[in-house]
């Protein structure tokens, strides 16, 4: 038995516009959220390597510094040269170590004695907006070298 269905039981029903739901929104989503935070996220890992080789460079400086007073023979050439040694180490470095100082402290300077320097710099980080950090950290490092105790007296 075939039964025949009757166009009466459904009213006809009016044509009323479609929308397209949620097409596109994903895209809205990345540009007002994600590339902001993605952003945000490379000027951290930015300022986490700025202050990284700021810190490698000062130790390095004070090393520089200090094993060069310990050639000195004399304490007045001993600040001189620990002065150029961590001058020298820091040259090029204006963004991640400026200004910068430096202080050599050659104690009695006698053999067996022990010459130490002091690097003490200054990180800019002002130029990466939004992040919230200060204008500038300082890093300070320190490093003993110790004097040759078969060395003449000057």
């Amino acid at each position: 038995m075939i039964r025949h269905q009757s166009r009466t039981r459904h009213p006809r029903r009016r044509s009323v516009p479609r929308l397209r739901g949620d097409r596109g929104s994903v895209s809205v989503e990345m540009a007002l959220s994600y590339v902001p935070l993605m952003v945000l996220a490379a000027l951290a890992v930015v300022a986490c390597l700025r202050l990284a080789s700021a810190a490698i460079d000062v130790n390095s400086a004070a090393a520089a510094a200090a094993r060069q007073a310990s050639l000195a023979r004399t304490s007045g050439e001993a600040h001189a040269a620990g002065a150029d040694g961590a001058s020298t180490t820091l040259a090029g470095r204006p963004i991640t170590c400026q200004p910068f100082t430096i202080t050599v402290d050659p104690g009695a300077f006698v053999p067996g004695g022990q010459v130490s320097a002091t690097v003490t710099c200054s990180v800019r980080l002002e130029d990466l907006y939004g992040l919230g950090l200060p204008g500038a950290v300082t890093i300070t490092s320190t490093s003993r070298q110790p004097l040759d105790e078969f060395r003449s007296q000057p």
